[in-house]
């Protein structure tokens, strides 16, 4: 069985409700479910949220939808993540994909999956091969069960997988192929990306275009990625790890 969890919340402190703002006439996790479901190898796919009051306009418009729900701590993610899959089996896998990320590319997901192969972990961003916005983890659920018993460093349980690889139990990898445009930025955490993002589906007209026809555009547009150039990768990591040293 091979669980997709999308984690996403609407309390962000740098784009308040960015899950929620629309594009098309439809909030951005709405397209990133929709371009998500596409995969073919997902077999069950869940978008994980906080059990906070603030989340309840996020799980309704996920359940209109018609797409599976689950809701949990608001802090402890990894706990959110273990306990959306209670049924998983120790040999089952888990995708974890971030909603900050509308643009995301099932093949791009199913490429990740197919390369787990017999690693307890897989990455495509830890060693970033494609732009920011496109990340995909995928692991075991016996490595993320492990975690969940034994992590304690608020950024592993913040961010989910810092323990698996980390602790050196696992046996991980990153998915090996050449990166492409891997210092573009084409997720969402500031008003900049967002204008970013609108502007790829203005482009488009709909979610229907794939990775490759991205890339075709902006390479014709280069202006486009000016906007937010100038914003890290991975900011919510590293402020985590800081907070850590201060345990």
């Amino acid at each position: 069985m091979i669980y997709g969890l999308l984690q996403a919340r609407t309390d962000s402190t740098r784009l308040p409700k960015k899950v929620l703002k629309e594009v098309l006439n439809k909030s951005m996790i709405i397209h990133q479910l929709e371009r998500t479901a596409k995969s073919k190898l997902i077999d069950k796919l869940i978008l994980v949220t906080s059990d906070e009051a603030s989340d309840d306009k996020l799980a309704q418009q996920v359940k209109n939808n018609n797409f599976n729900i689950f809701r949990g701590s608001k802090d402890n993610v990894l706990k959110r993540f273990f306990d959306a899959i209670p049924e998983a089996k120790e040999n089952d896998i888990v995708v974890r994909l971030t909603g900050d990320c509308p643009l995301h590319d099932a093949k791009i997901i199913d490429e990740t999956i197919e390369n787990l192969e017999d690693f307890d972990y897989i990455s495509n961003s830890v060693k970033p091969i494609y732009p920011d916005g496109f990340d995909v983890e995928v692991f075991r659920f016996s490595a993320l069960k492990d975690a969940f018993q034994n992590a304690k460093l608020k950024s592993e349980l913040e961010h989910v997988t810092p323990y698996i690889r980390n602790s050196g139990k696992f046996k991980i990898a990153n998915l090996e192929k050449k990166p492409l445009y891997s210092d573009w930025r084409l997720t969402v955490d500031e008003p900049e990306d967002f204008e970013v993002i609108k502007n790829i589906f203005e482009h488009f007209g709909d979610n229907n275009f794939s990775f490759a026809e991205v890339i075709e555009f902006l390479e014709s547009n280069l202006h486009i990625l000016e906007k937010n150039s100038h914003i890290n990768r991975n900011e919510g990591y590293q402020k985590s790890l800081k907070e850590d040293k201060t345990l």
